[in-house]
């Protein structure tokens, strides 16, 4: 039932959201007229539209170009609590975005039928106005108790439309029994990218049904002509979940001395869950007195110490590596043709370099030794599983662009 789809894992609810927003943004960046977003209810979501208001995320978001429209609403008035579009409106949309760049679910009609049919009339007309393409380039999605999603819930006419792209439900088969209106499968369908989101121990055992494939609307959703992408955090990963060739074991964080490398693979391992390996710490001490004693090592010198970093990577845990790395006969030791290794390098200019490392206490690498490294460092090329990160900007903001970047998928079902 989930063939096809893909599967991002990551640590916690608050690396959920970012993830989440690094793929959101990246959607309205590469869409070729006005994005289109479609929203979502819940508290994923609400963590989300709380930091899509404050930097860096704000200032990510091109709003003049994005449009905003909700997949499903309780009918409500927007200033209850329990309207998603209230919600996304003071979380977010009130304080960014163009007020006519807003498309909201109106539940100020006398009844949800009404509601309905308004907004199927605004997303035609909105589709006219894309002139060919998919009418969303993202759709927000989540994944109730039951196997619900947006508000089409197992087991009604809704869930199984066909030809209405908005219906009206005049109860919910969950709390709140309120009506609601929620676009339709295949309404959700014409997207770039469906993206589902979940987190915590408790959706485990409706995503082990839905990644089951029992006949839920959560588990029949997906973009048609695009990509359908669960993301999860690591409490959520149901028991039925195993990983797979497409997974990232390890990280390899490269670069000269004074590049940041320890810094940015610890802050990363932290928000991906993986170990972190500090490849300094396998070196011989024959190594490190020759290192302390301002001798570069040799290549002979570096072959054991490069061998015992690949065996850890071995190991079977998930690993981020701050490595030198600086030749490509390094770096093939410890990737050896795998393609679940990732190179990350951070590139930067001699006096970056040389800047930190006048100012560092307690490391046991002589500055004097930096010349050497830029001497003998060969960039990663392009046939290597590498991207390239300038090293001259805050730890948070490499560790997102990097995050945005390796795109951790797993492939779900066969």
């Amino acid at each position: 039932m989930l063939s096809g789809r893909s599967l991002v894992i990551v640590n916690d609810p608050a690396a959920l959201a970012e993830a989440a927003l690094a793929r959101l943004v990246r959607q309205i960046a590469t869409s070729e007229r006005d994005a289109a977003i479609c929203l979502t209810g819940g508290s994923t979501p609400k963590r989300m539209y709380g930091l899509m208001a404050q930097s860096p995320w704000r200032e990510r978001i091109p709003w003049l170009r994005v449009h905003w429209f909700m997949s499903d609403d309780r009918f409500v008035p927007l200033d209850d609590p329990l309207s998603n579009s209230g919600m996304a409106e003071r979380l977010f949309l009130d304080i960014c975005a163009p007020a006519d760049h807003v498309h909201m679910i109106d539940t100020g009609f006398s009844s949800p039928d009404e509601s309905a049919d308004d907004y199927e009339r605004k997303l035609y007309e909105w589709q006219k106005r894309r002139r060919g393409g998919p009418l969303f380039d993202l759709v927000l999605m989540g994944v109730g108790p039951d196997g619900h999603t947006a508000s089409l819930f197992p087991g009604t006419a809704a869930s199984r439309e066909v030809r209405r792209w908005v219906v009206c439900l005049p109860q919910a088969n969950v709390e709140p029994f309120v009506p609601r209106v929620s676009l339709t499968l295949p309404c959700l369908s014409l997207t770039r990218e469906m993206l589902f989101l979940g987190e915590g121990a408790g959706k485990r055992a409706i995503l082990e049904r839905v990644f089951g494939g029992e006949d839920l609307p959560a588990a029949r959703a997906s973009a048609t002509a695009g990509e359908t992408v669960w993301m999860l955090d690591k409490d959520a990963v149901p028991a039925n979940v195993r990983a797979s060739e497409g997974d990232i074991a390890a990280i390899i964080v490269m670069g000269v001395s004074g590049s940041g490398k320890s810094t940015i693979a610890a802050a990363l391992a932290e928000r991906l869950g993986f170990d972190y390996v500090e490849a300094d710490d396998y070196h011989s001490r024959a190594n490190i007195e020759k290192m302390h004693a301002g001798t570069p090592l040799t290549d002979e010198d570096r072959w054991p110490w490069l061998r015992a970093i690949a065996a850890k990577i071995d190991n079977g845990r998930n690993v981020v590596v701050a490595c030198s790395a600086l030749k490509r006969t390094y770096r093939d030791i410890l990737v050896r043709g795998r393609d679940d290794i990732r190179i990350v390098y951070l590139k930067g200019s001699r006096e970056l370099m040389s800047g930190r490392l006048k100012g560092r206490k307690g490391h046991f690498i002589n500055p004097s030794l930096l010349d050497s490294q830029f001497n003998v460092l060969e960039e990663p090329a392009f046939d290597e599983p590498a991207l390239t990160v300038e090293a001259d900007r805050p730890v948070d903001a490499i560790v997102r662009d990097i995050l945005d970047e390796l795109d951790q998928y797993q492939p779900v079902g066969d």
